[in-house]
């Protein structure tokens, strides 16, 4: 496991302990890069090389230079090819984690990094599927409720792929739970984490371009307006490499 951490020089050192305590949860490499204030993503991004994560600190800006500039953070998600972990206010020990399914293919690379996270650390698992972000096909007019039975059916697709996800925790050991929720995709999102004591937030990276996120519900980019927690966004991992929710237990 090999992962980079990117820094500006003015760095907490509460995020520096943190990428080092992960480090040692993964059983991997780390080094460490200071980025300039200005071209940083893509500095990260030709950094990136052969690294399996990317462990960002986003560096603390005013309000206004956000509204001048835009937010370094959605530059680096949207131009670094691998997995980021953006470390906002870290939380350490990892105990509880939850994961986002969207019915996307990468929902299994974030299953990947749930499995290598949660083994090591013992954490309990959430799983949230945000259904109404499901396409309309699958949701009846009549109600929410009865649009949810149709998704958890196993001959629905969002049904299959959602045992699919639980069977492969289930294969690690890992107390995975489901929680459903109503309403848009954001509000869901933004209830489980404030009613759940979650240490990290895992969610496969958004598999389209900027225009299509723009029609097709894009939860990435508004959640890391407001999310106060670490955000993994998982992107598939290289071929050479064995997918860990794939292998055998022992």
């Amino acid at each position: 496991m090999r992962i980079l951490a990117c820094f500006q020089d003015d760095q907490d050192e509460k995020i520096q302990a943190y990428a080092d305590n992960l480090c040692g949860l993964l059983q991997g490499q780390i080094s460490f890069s200071e980025i300039p204030a200005k071209g940083g993503a893509q500095r990260i991004k030709k950094e990136a090389g052969d690294r399996d994560l990317i462990l960002f600190g986003e560096p603390k800006q005013s309000l206004l230079k956000q509204l001048l500039s835009g937010s370094p953070v959605h530059k680096v998600v949207n131009q670094t090819p691998v997995s980021i972990l953006v470390t906002c206010r870290p939380r350490w020990p990892i105990q509880n984690i939850l994961l986002i399914v969207r019915v996307e293919e990468t929902d299994e690379a974030a299953v990947d990094w749930v499995c290598r996270l949660a083994r090591p650390s013992g954490a309990k698992v959430g799983i949230l599927p945000v259904l109404s972000s499901f396409p309309s096909v699958y949701a009846p007019a009549s109600s929410e409720e009865t649009a949810l039975g149709e998704l958890l059916s196993p001959n629905t697709q969002p049904g299959q792929q959602l045992r699919h996800l639980s069977r492969r925790l289930a294969q690690w050991q890992i107390e995975g739970i489901l929680h459903f929720r109503q309403g848009e995709p954001a509000w869901q999102i933004r209830w489980e984490v404030a009613d759940g004591n979650y240490d990290l937030i895992v969610v496969g990276a958004e598999p389209y371009g900027r225009w299509q996120r723009l029609l097709m519900d894009e939860l990435i980019a508004p959640m890391m307006g407001w999310l106060n927690r670490p955000l993994l966004i998982a992107r598939p991992v290289r071929a050479a490499q064995n997918s860990v929710g794939d292998k055998e237990h022992d």
